[in-house]
């Protein structure tokens, strides 16, 4: 699947605090990752199946990805689309519990780098690889605003 349009939301706060923030995301069923760019980042994804989102659309995902951070000292920092051609990404499960293990996984990524990935975040989580598996983003259902 292309994510092509995909909103992204950058959220800065303590680096001490931010595996509390991604727990409190996960919990609201916020899809959101570390972010590479820093210890302090998160990055949080909406999909609304638009290559190109609305500006309505897009402040409606920063403000709920903000009333979900009330109390955690992260706050929203940045929002954005994705417009690479390349940005294949599938959200990783497992398989067992069908529970989002707080990643994506590029598909458009090199087979030996995609197994590394997946190899690293079966170890993290204590599961197999074969319990891994990766799903399309959903398309976000956000509150009306």
């Amino acid at each position: 699947m292309n994510v092509r349009g995909a909103v992204y939301v950058v959220l800065r706060g303590p680096a001490d605090k931010r595996e509390k923030a991604l727990t409190t995301l996960k919990k609201a069923g916020i899809f959101a990752e570390r972010s590479v760019r820093g210890p302090e980042l998160i990055e949080a994804f909406f999909y609304g199946g638009d290559e190109r989102p609305s500006p309505r659309f897009m402040d409606a995902c920063a403000s709920h990805v903000g009333k979900a951070l009330i109390g955690t000292d992260f706050a929203v920092e940045e929002t954005g689309t994705i417009s690479s051609a390349a940005a294949s990404r599938r959200l990783a499960y497992n398989r067992r519990t069908g529970e989002w293990l707080g990643a994506f996984i590029d598909t458009a990524a090199p087979e030996e780098a995609r197994a590394q990935t997946l190899a690293h975040l079966a170890r993290e989580q204590g599961i197999d690889i074969a319990d891994i598996e990766l799903r399309e983003p959903p398309e976000s259902q956000l509150p009306a605003v």
